[in-house]
């Protein structure tokens, strides 16, 4: 058996067995020219297996692929011009236009996709599927094999800019995950096809007179474990994971997933989420409810700067799942790339609690672009592994971004209270009261002070006024509709009356610009170029200055506060509009910087905050797309919620304990079952109301550490279940003391 003959019988294989006999049959026959060598060195375990995931195992593969498609333009255009990004690169030589794939026709997308081919053939089973990643780049040359991409650790392209491959591990981590890997390449200039099959490193080699094999690379894996990709469509396929992992991809690639006989153009989920349709989808554009384009967020100086953008999709008329899900991970919808891969992901907490916005975590996708970070910035955030990002300042950074451009946002605030006001429903007032009576009792009888029942404001001992618990603000109404004008009439700077606009060291705040000029008038990506100029006369105020688009008149100024600069500094914020042979339009306010809010008191009386229980059924879409909670009923109780100026209390109708006592007591008398719920609705908020004053006055920061937040979230879910469990036995002895005392009577 010659070698050409043994590469076409084994791209035959669908099974690991049948793989094996070939290669036993051609080694056999060729022992004194084959040898066994390990794949860079004899301590390759600790690289090859760094990926936990075979997923993103597959994306470093895919990633790869696409560098060499890259590599291939780069060589056929003699290097010119000078690109220094993936993104750059793919504009210049594969005509992607500079918003993304978006701004490709299907049909040409589906053409690009075709360069870098991702295959699926059934295999053995789901945990032994062969994957192909087929490119038609550059190709390599048979004798340069083993110090690229038969190599460890010994990048060849951390100084072409053109190239994505820089931060990840390489291919190799999908050695790990299949049992035998075939790969061939051969060099765009090349007659021989260089092949090898690992984990050995020794090549075979064939002429190619047949001409069956054309220049690029091909990986075939045998035996891949993608038993947690098993399904066609969906979070849990590959095709699911190539978009989410390829989040906005420089260019597309084609999948042919011949398990279920179908192909696909992988375009992406930021394309998508932007509209893009291709001809073989089977599903429509997404519907949005807000969308807010993509802007430049600056970090400081030495960090450089990201690009923010997000989108809200609009409720699903489907219970069994959060819409998000289709193109994130839900429980991690802040997604950050670089150079259009996925390195991390935030989590959905920071939208539910840092930025306030509950009723729309599940629904809500931002996407933050991280090649405008400084390289010191990059260094400092994004591990090889693409699977985290480095906890520190750049991260910290952030996620402030994200929750400041979240918080300022009035649409937001809107839709929140719009989706909060759908799922409370009204109560009789005088209910309401003797509910929150009676908490208040119980917690003055645990040692609670409370300053009054109906929401008066706190004294301390000295009788002055107190710091109340800060309450997330109201809901704004929706705007009302700027009618545009050409030329425009006005510009302003929206602020309360004629204050000044209030900073503290550090801070950053988004302020809000309305006028009647066209978008046309400002392009937030080319300041330079934009007829909307902010200005900053005086001190304090950082003088890098990122917006928004502007859209339907409105815009947002993004300002930092400098960390050095002294209290009491005043200055003016003035934003001027060019108009065309006409006279400039402009508005200023003044600015002042002020002492921080200072910690609150530990000893001190509160005021009880507005509250409500809402019980929650497994069918309910606030179980899955709001609360997010498991199958499992064991595992939940209730979960607290704090919007709108109000503390929402949802409990489990199917918590074990309470649900077994319910029904003893519905089977036993319909008013025993409803004053057992209500006895066990004001013991569950007496217990999260505890919590809620603990969260209140804890001065720890370390809340957006995603590890601290995961473990604080799993003991507050453990602890409302004991909680619960303790909630049924005082509700059930309530109830039956009353009952004996009314039977006496």
């Amino acid at each position: 058996m010659k070698s050409n003959d043994l590469y076409k019988r084994l791209l035959s294989c669908q099974t690991v067995k049948q793989f094996e006999i070939l290669l036993d049959a051609f080694i056999d026959k060729n022992e004194s020219n084959v040898s066994w060598k390990p794949v860079g060195d004899w301590n390759n375990s600790g690289v090859i297996g760094v990926s936990a995931d075979p997923g993103r195992a597959l994306i470093e593969r895919v990633t790869n692929a696409m560098d060499a498609i890259l590599e291939y333009e780069h060589f056929s255009h003699k290097g010119l011009p000078d690109c220094r990004s993936p993104k750059e690169a793919a504009s210049a030589w594969l005509a992607v236009p500079e918003e993304g794939l978006s701004g490709l026709t299907s049909a040409k997308r589906r053409e690009l996709a075709q360069k870098v081919q991702v295959i699926l053939e059934e295999g053995s089973g789901k945990d032994k599927r062969v994957v192909e990643v087929r490119d038609y780049g550059i190709g390599i040359a048979s004798n340069d094999m083993k110090n690229t991409i038969l190599s460890l650790n010994k990048s060849n392209k951390m100084q072409k800019h053109y190239l994505a491959g820089t931060y990840g591990q390489g291919g190799s981590s999908t050695f790990a995950v299949s049992q035998y890997t075939l790969i061939a390449s051969k060099h765009k200039d090349s007659a021989s096809v260089g092949f090898t099959i690992v984990k050995y490193d020794d090549l075979f080699q064939f002429e190619d007179d047949e001409k069956i094999f054309q220049y690029g690379t091909q990986v075939r894996h045998y035996g891949f474990d993608l038993h947690s990709y098993a399904y066609a469509f969906g979070p849990n396929s590959v095709y699911g994971l190539l978009n989410e992992m390829l989040f906005d991809p420089v260019m597309p690639i084609w999948l042919d997933n011949k398990i279920y006989d179908w192909r696909r153009t992988i375009k992406g989920s930021c394309t998508a989420l932007s509209g893009a349709v291709d001809s073989e989808d089977e599903t429509k554009a997404p519907t949005l409810s807000h969308h807010i384009p993509s802007f430049y967020v600056p970090l400081g100086s030495e960090n450089g700067g990201v690009m923010m953008q997000y989108w809200l999709l609009a409720p699903s008329d489907k219970k069994s799942t959060t819409p998000t899900a289709s193109f994130v991970n839900d429980k991690k919808p802040i997604v950050l790339t670089l150079n259009g891969q996925n390195h991390a992901e935030l989590p959905v907490s920071i939208i539910k609690k840092n930025a306030e916005l509950p009723y729309l975590a599940r629904r809500l996708i931002v996407h933050i672009d991280c090649n405008r970070l400084s390289p010191e910035a990059k260094r400092a955030l994004f591990v090889s592994t693409r699977e985290e990002v480095r906890k520190g300042m750049v991260r910290d950074l952030i996620e402030e971004e994200v929750i400041n451009a979240l918080k300022a946002d009035d649409d937001l605030i809107r839709l929140n209270t719009e989706a909060y006001a759908e799922v409370i429903n009204e109560e009789d007032e005088s209910a309401k009261k003797e509910m929150r009576d009676e908490v208040a009792r119980l917690l003055k009888i645990q040692g609670m002070e409370i300053a009054g029942s109906t929401g008066a404001e706190a004294t301390d001992e000295e009788g002055d006024t107190t710091e109340r618990i800060t309450h997330p603000r109201k809901g704004r109404r929706k705007p009302k509709p700027i009618e545009l004008h050409e030329p425009p009439t006005y510009i302003k700077i929206l602020r309360d009356e004629e204050k000044a606009i209030r900073f503290y060291p550090s801070q950053s705040r988004y302020i809000r610009i309305e006028t009647d000029a066209q978008s046309q008038y400002h392009d937030h990506k080319k300041p330079e170029a934009s007829r909307i100029n902010v200005m900053v006369m005086g001190e304090g105020l950082a003088k890098e200055v990122a917006t928004t688009p502007l859209k339907g008149g409105r815009m947002r100024v993004i300002f930092k506060c400098l960390k050095s600069i002294e209290i009491g500094v005043k200055g003016n914020i003035r934003v001027e509009l060019t108009r065309p042979g006409l006279p400039v339009l402009f508005d200023e306010c003044g600015y002042e910087v002020v002492k921080p809010p200072e910690a609150k008191k530990s000893q001190r009386k509160i005021t009880l905050p507005p509250f409500k229980c809402i019980p929650v059924d497994p069918d309910s879409s606030l179980w899955i797309e709001t609360l997010s909670w498991p199958d499992d009923s064991t595992k939940v109780a209730s979960e607290a919620i704090f919007a709108n100026g109000e503390l929402i209390i949802y409990f489990s109708t199917v918590f074990p304990r309470y649900f077994d006592q319910m029904t003893f007591f519905e089977r036993r008398d319909p008013m025993q079952a409803k004053s057992f719920t209500e006895r066990y609705k004001i013991w569950i908020a007496v217990h999260s109301l505890f919590i809620f004053e603990a969260q209140q006055n804890s001065d720890d920061r370390s809340n957006g550490i995603e590890e601290v937040a995961e473990e604080r979230s799993k003991w507050e879910c453990e602890e409302r279940c004991r909680s619960a469990a303790l909630a049924v036995l005082f509700a059930t002895r309530e109830v039956k003391s009353g009952l004996i005392v009314n039977d006496d009577a």
